[in-house]
């Protein structure tokens, strides 16, 4: 049960959270995405929040597999099983092996090609879990993934995975409830 109101396309809006919503149903196919359904209750925030992430999920450098993939180990790192859940299937959707989602709902180390694609996606995990679970990342894993995907990108996946940081803290905080037929994440992240 959530600890707030939840918003829905229906709520009585204020002007300030009408002229929010709109804008963010005119963006997103007539729906409120789950942590603005929270946010709108401080809508200039909502109104910054949404293009930023607007900006770094779907005007990504990286491949949509790659992005998502970035999203679901913040989601692991933070427990999340509402973001892991909204994610995941997009992640592998778009070519991210289901045996590397599922290794995160165990909270196990996934199984990486020896290809291109699995190099990526070893340097991207390296490096958010690093982190995530050392407040730091090694130079080792930090220059493998520049050397992979450059300085922007790498700054733009801080930033990503900053951004659900954000997004994890509101939808836990407030106790949003799961998806239906959501997958629940096994143990705690970094205790294996």
């Amino acid at each position: 049960m959530p600890r707030i109101p939840l918003f829905s396309e229906t709520s009585d809006f204020s002007p300030v959270q009408r002229r929010v919503v709109d804008g963010i149903l005119g963006r997103r196919g007539g729906r409120i995405p789950g942590p603005y359904r929270f946010s709108l209750h401080a809508p200039e925030v909502t109104e910054v929040w949404h293009p930023l992430g607007e900006q770094l999920r779907l005007k990504s450098s990286f491949p949509l597999r790659l992005s998502e993939f970035a999203i679901i180990i913040t989601a692991r790192a933070w427990d999340c099983d509402y973001i892991f859940n909204a994610h995941a299937k997009l992640a592998t959707g778009d070519g991210l092996a289901q045996s590397i989602a599922d290794a995160l709902v165990r909270n196990e180390r996934p199984v990486f090609g020896t290809d291109k694609k699995g190099q990526e996606e070893e340097a991207m995990y390296d490096y958010g879990v690093e982190l995530f679970r050392d407040h730091k990342i090694s130079d080792q894993s930090y220059n493998r993934a520049k050397d992979l995907f450059g300085i922007p990108a790498i700054v733009e996946l801080s930033c990503l995975i900053g951004y659900y940081g954000m997004v994890a803290a509101t939808l836990l905080s407030h106790e949003m409830p799961l998806q239906e037929g959501a997958v629940r994440l096994q143990g705690r992240f970094g205790k294996a």
